[in-house]
This record gives C-alpha cells, structure tokens and sequence, in this order.
C-alpha cells in the first residue's frame, strides 16, 4: 500500500531578511515550507518571488536551490505527517488550485510586521509562511496546533516535535530550477509597481474584512 506525507520545512535563509527575522524572534529558523515531494525539491511557500526583489512577495513555488545557491550551507528542520489517502488528495488539489491562481494570493505584510509582538492580521486570502503552514496543518491535516489562532515558528516546532525526522545540512543535489523563476533579475520600476500593487489590495483586503466583520 503507497504512503503518502506531508513534509514542513523549517528553514534559516542565508538572507539579511532572515537573519533579522531570527533576532527578533530569537529562534534558529525563519521560514516554513510545505511540499508532498518526498525529495524536498518543489516546496510551497509564502515568500519572495525573486532574488533582487526582497518586497515582491506572494504564493512562491519554490525550489530547495534558493537555500543552497553559490554552495551556501543552510540548515534546515524536516517533519513528516503522515497522510491517509483522503487527506493526500485533499492536500494536492488545493496545491494544484492555489498554483492556477496564485496571483490571488498575497504576502500578509501587515502580519509579518506584529509577528514580534506574537499577533496575526486576518486578511483573505492573505498569509506569512507560517501561517500557511499553520492552516494546512489545521484544515488539511487536522493536527491539533493549539487553541490560539497566531502560531509562530517556534511555536510550531514544539507542536510538530513528534514528527521531526532530519535536522542539518539542507542537501539539494538533485533538484532544479525548472519550477522556480527565482533568479530572474526585475529591474527597479517594475519591482517598485508590484510592491506598491501588493501593498494596496492587501490594505483595500484588510478594511473590507473589518466592515464584513461588523
């Protein structure tokens, strides 16, 4: 009988960003992947969507390359959920979904910015990689995270401490960067016209989800 899992990646970025992230939360890792390849080579993630472009950020398909390029050592935590078949496919057509239309989905700046005060920003179809992370788990998975709706990393790592399997050395030998544009260099125009884009439908988001709230 196949196996199916859920693999959560936790990760330090070999990043200025991440290495800012890591001493404001005091925590080894930054960022959080999700895939269903058991190689870790196509991962699922809320993040930047190219190097040169630190802002211009959303729903990223991301190769485990950006972690490793110009032979950076970077170390990573893995866990594996295991998955009964239902929930697999469940999983994989919401992956597939959010990859037809992941111009939809937006970076959640605004919750980035209170995660050291350990708050979250409710914005539709707005998420940081942790809490992508968080609602698969939850939704998909069903794993009892807690009865708090903010998750952060480290937090995180405690919940899914059963089911860590590898922590050190992220190995990407055989991965590519087919799925990945990561290394396309934007120029600075059209970098400043995305961001400014992201930025004001999440903000036009976050007041129409107040006025539903009311």
């Amino acid at each position: 009988m196949k196996k199916y899992n859920l693999y959560v990646l936790l990760t330090k970025t070999p990043f200025k960003t991440g290495k800012f992230i890591r001493k404001m939360t005091n925590f080894e890792y930054n960022h959080v992947s999700i895939t269903l390849d058991k190689n870790l080579n196509t991962l699922h993630s809320f993040a930047r969507k190219y190097k040169n472009a630190t802002f211009f950020s959303g729903l990223v398909t991301e190769s485990s390359l950006r972690y490793t390029e110009d032979n950076k050592k970077t170390k990573v935590m893995v866990y594996k959920i295991p998955l009964n078949p239902k929930k697999y496919i469940k999983i994989k057509k919401y992956l597939d979904y959010l990859s037809k239309h992941k111009n939809d989905y937006l970076y959640n700046f605004y919750s980035a910015l209170v995660y050291p005060l350990h708050k979250k920003v409710r914005i539709k179809k707005a998420y940081t990689c942790c809490e992508f992370a968080v609602h698969i788990l939850r939704d998909y998975c069903k794993l009892d995270l807690g009865q708090k709706e903010y998750c952060s990393i480290k937090e995180l790592s405690v919940y899914l401490k059963d089911y860590k399997v590898y922590e050190g050395i992220f190995k990407t030998e055989n991965a590519s960067w087919e799925c990945d544009p990561y290394l396309q260099k934007q120029n600075i125009f059209y970098k400043y016209y995305k961001v400014m884009g992201i930025y004001g439908r999440l903000t036009l988001r976050f007041f129409k989800g107040l006025i539903i709230r009311k």
